[in-house]
């Protein structure tokens, strides 16, 4: 609560860190920033849980500067993109640092992924440090990930695509044509000689 509307002037002076700082409602990322990582004690203590010894100033302390995590949102894209390609523009607000180096502000950004024929669910698309910019912090990388969108005559299996047809008893009988239109356009006649 105490720091939702900046540092203190009395605490901050003039310090950068009062000018450039901005509340993110998460306390830990907070105490993050201002102590450089999880541990407060980290800094004098070897890995292994022996006291180091370390001359003034070579602290870690709040000059240590760690990537966000990475920000992974869906990408829903329909059969026709997967088996075509194209692109999509995606508008992103982001905070970024201004030409003063101490404070921020919201900016909008596009960010364009060329899809290529033959996606997959699943696949990752990753736009490096694209993420909120802020003193100490090395931006959050941006991924998107695939998900293929339900479509109404087709399922897809790996590479392949499955047709459901509903065919009366009779004609399952004594066999029929299916008609099957692609995702291309052509249409398909095919022969069911089979019982089914």
């Amino acid at each position: 609560e105490g720091l939702k509307g900046g540092i203190p002037l009395e605490f901050g002076g003039e310090n950068p860190w009062t000018v450039g700082y901005v509340f993110h409602n998460n306390p830990d990322k907070v105490f993050k920033e201002f102590f450089g990582g999880d541990n407060p004690f980290a800094e004098f203590f070897a890995e292994d849980g022996s006291e180091l010894i370390l001359p003034f100033g070579g602290l870690r302390g709040r000059g240590a500067k760690k990537q966000d995590p990475p920000v992974v949102r869906d990408l829903y894209l329909s059969l026709e993109d997967l088996f075509y390609g194209c692109t999509k523009k995606i508008k992103i607000s982001r905070r970024v640092m201004n030409e003063d180096g101490q404070t921020s502000s919201i900016r909008d950004k596009i960010l364009t992924i060329d899809v290529q024929p033959g996606w997959k669910q699943g696949t990752r698309i990753t736009f490096e440090k694209e993420g909120d910019q802020g003193p100490n912090i090395i931006p959050a990388d941006i991924t998107f990930v695939v998900q293929e969108k339900l479509h109404p005559r087709f399922k897809r299996t790996g590479n392949d695509l499955a047709y459901v047809a509903t065919i009366p008893l009779g004609k399952a009988l004594v066999g029929c044509t299916v008609a099957v239109r692609t995702l291309d356009g052509r249409l398909l006649n095919i022969p069911i000689n089979d019982i089914v």
